[in-house]
């Protein structure tokens, strides 16, 4: 790969560039992963809906799985565009209902925060692809409506950490010079690799509604540290889940 200093923009030649095939792979995988969730998440619904029973008893401790689809992206000074990426999530929940409407419930979920912001050098797009696999954590309340209906709307709220257990960082195109010739540059990180943080720590909201053993949930998880150990770049995680489970 060449590493030479970036050519000026072409004013004779339509700019065009592509990713590395890192980063083609990185929206490949998205694609496989929305598939294959979405099949996932219809299986939890059904057996949420069908399999169990719909007026069943309020459990004091409730042990269940949960699953669904993340929506990666990120916020902060320095992220002006960025691409979503779509990835699975999974895991187990366990919930502790409390009189009257009050409760608490903690997940251990397979997470991904990855995707990728844009930045420009040298008149160039580049792509910053971030890779950011882990295990998240949170700790909610959750307040559920007394409805007295079937299907009960809940809320909830709390903080959430995750520990990235598999990390990656780079920023390359390929760009066309002044004459025409394809260069492939590989570009500065926003972030470098050994810059980026072990743990991501969260503020998680959101809603749904509860049926018989079911559950379907809209999650929102806002960053609060940057991914940046130094600090020299202020970019965050925000991440939207849509999911589905049941309770055993």
């Amino acid at each position: 790969m060449n590493n030479s200093p970036i050519p000026p923009r072409s004013t004779d030649f339509p700019v065009s560039f592509q990713s590395s095939d890192k980063f083609r792979h990185l929206h490949f995988t998205g694609r496989l992963a929305q598939l294959s969730l979405i099949v996932f998440t219809a299986t939890l619904l059904l057996s949420a809906s069908f399999l169990q029973p719909a007026f069943a008893e309020r459990k004091p401790v409730a042990f269940g799985l949960v699953g669904g689809l993340t929506g990666a992206s990120f916020w902060g000074d320095q992220v002006k565009e960025f691409n979503m990426a779509v990835w699975p999530t999974t895991g187990f929940t366990l919930a502790l209902h409390l009189p009257v409407f009050l409760g608490l419930e903690t997940d251990l979920l397979y997470v991904s925060k990855s995707g990728s912001i844009l930045t420009y050098a040298g008149g160039y797009p580049q792509p910053n692809v971030l890779t950011l696999h882990g295990l998240e954590m949170p700790l909610l309340l959750k307040v559920t409506a007394p409805t007295g209906s079937e299907v009960t709307p809940i809320f909830f709220a709390g903080p959430s950490v995750a520990y990235f257990f598999k990390k990656d960082s780079y920023a390359d195109i390929v760009a066309i010079d002044t004459g025409g010739t394809v260069q492939a540059i590989t570009g500065k990180p926003l972030i470098a690799k050994d810059d980026l943080v072990d743990f991501d720590y969260s503020f998680c909201f959101g809603g749904g509604v509860e049926w018989g053993l079911g559950s379907f949930q809209i999650r929102f998880n806002l960053g609060q540290n940057s991914l940046d150990k130094t600090k020299r770049v202020d970019v965050k995680t925000a991440v939207v889940a849509i999911m589905a489970g049941f309770i055993f």
